[in-house]
């Protein structure tokens, strides 16, 4: 259906004028997208196939509309369960069906590798996407916002579009241990005065963990009621970092603790990164280990970079060589691999990375280093990356121009990854699979692995 205007003219809806349209598709950041007289518009809170009543800001570029009202409904457009859905910038797809959400998902991500290619969709492996295996209470781990505002500090996430807290009491995406951390953290931070970022997770034995990244002031009461709810187990354990300060205080144990892919405890580095979903982090980590496999006489040499605590090198380690001993030398068993070298930047994540390998007896090399500067060495056959959503463009570059046969590139960031992607073709590699799995279900984030193999040596 073409766009409707409330101007019998015809005319082009000025800035500020109210205009009706349908809504064609999802965008990359949670938008719908619909045409006004052949112009793009993005709609924030639509769903595929809203007829929607907006006030037009040609302003921005692409155009943006605000949503008055939805005139007919679509059938993908459903009553969010949350009832702070339309207040929060949590969940900017709740009110989608989750069927269209994936859908959506698997079209950006493939709109995303098709442009960078320089190739039609139709020339692209099929995309294979994994479900979440639930839509709500998934979450082990969030970014909460916290601000004192006369006297009592509120706890949410930022409202859409603006700095502004968006207070909730409990998250229904959050998992059970940590759901009601929300309703309980304006009491425990009573008295404070500024700002700051607070981080939940799951921590050893399932219980909490919360790391305050706090500007401003904490009055002793918040110390010790931190302290004891620690020392009573209540919460695994916390980390205090203040603006300015040059070292942080911690309560308990502060790591973040996981179930692994391999269904062994996983330990994170404080602070660093993790994956929102413990089922969805395993389903990640098994795909790109089995992405990873190379038909090959003989055992390869395997590189990972961004490797974090180790959520994917638990999988990818397996078969590396250990040290021999005497008796090993004699009657040496064959190794699944050559050997296996991670590349991490931040040292508390290796220093993770490196007892999670050792707590399962698998070995290989931990490096403290910018794994988007790192060289790749002449012998690696595989490189698997996992890098932050502003990507890895150096690692890109550094991988077209090594000797590796086989690439595996994990992304939360379509954009970025089909920008690494067209520099990593350039070097002579080809897509043979796409896969999304959806770890973050009711937003627009998703998370893809793109596996690409060497079709031709890189020029010289």
């Amino acid at each position: 259906m073409k766009a409707v205007h409330r101007r019998s003219s015809g005319a082009r809806a000025r800035a500020g004028e109210r205009a009706q349209l349908r809504i064609d598709a999802l965008a990359a950041g949670g938008a719908g997208i619909g045409r006004l007289a052949g112009e793009v518009v993005f709609v924030p809170a639509t769903a595929p196939g809203d007829l929607v009543e907006i006030e037009l800001d040609r302003s921005a570029r692409p155009a943006r509309g605000r949503l008055l009202r939805v005139v007919e409904p679509s059938a993908d457009r459903i009553a969010p369960p949350c009832r702070f859905a339309e207040t929060c910038g949590g969940c900017d797809w709740m009110h989608v069906r989750v069927e269209a959400q994936q859908a959506a998902h698997a079209q950006i991500v493939r709109q995303a590798i098709a442009r960078a290619a320089s190739l039609a969709e139709a020339d692209l492996p099929p995309l294979r996407l994994h479900p979440a295996p639930q839509p709500l209470g998934y979450r082990s781990r969030a970014r909460l916002f916290a601000r004192a505002e006369r006297g009592e500090v509120r706890v949410g996430y930022r409202a859409p579009r603006t700095h502004a807290v968006a207070a909730v009491d409990r998250c229904l995406v959050l998992a059970d241990p940590i759901a009601p951390l929300a309703g309980e953290l304006p009491g425990v931070l009573r008295g404070a005065a500024g700002e700051g970022d607070i981080l939940v997770s799951l921590g050893a034995s399932s219980r909490p963990v919360v790391e305050i990244l706090w500007r401003g002031q904490l009055p002793p009461a918040v110390w010790q009621l931190l302290d004891e709810r620690t020392a009573r187990g209540a919460w695994a354990g916390a980390r205090v970092t203040l603006d300015g300060a040059r070292e942080a205080a911690s309560f308990g144990d502060p790591r973040p603790a996981v179930v692994g892919a391999d269904g062994l405890p996983l330990v994170l580095a404080p602070g660093g990164f993790g994956q929102p979903s413990e089922e969805g982090a395993a389903v990640l980590a098994g795909r790109a280990a089995e992405l990873a496999h190379l038909d090959s006489s003989r055992p390869p040499h395997v590189l990972e970079l961004f490797a974090g605590s180790g959520t994917l090198s638990v999988l990818l380690a397996r078969g590396a060589p250990r040290p021999a001993s005497a008796a090993e030398v004699a009657s040496p068993a064959a190794p699944g691999l050559a050997s296996f070298t991670a590349v991490e930047r931040s040292p508390e994540a290796v220093a993770c990375l490196r007892q999670n390998l050792a707590a399962r007896g698998l070995a290989g090399k931990a490096i403290e280093a910018d794994a988007d500067q790192v060289p790749i060495p002449a012998r690696t056959d595989v490189v698997v990356l996992d890098p932050p959503r502003g990507g890895a463009p150096g690692a890109a570059r550094a991988i077209a121009a090594s000797g590796a046969r086989v690439v595996v590139y994990v992304s939360c960031d379509p954009a970025t990854l089909g920008r690494d992607l067209g520099g990593i073709l350039r070097g002579g590699f080809e897509i043979t699979d796409i896969e999304a799995v959806e770890l973050f279900p009711q937003t627009s984030h998703i998370e893809s692995i793109v596996r690409l193999t060497r079709a031709r040596r890189p020029a010289r």
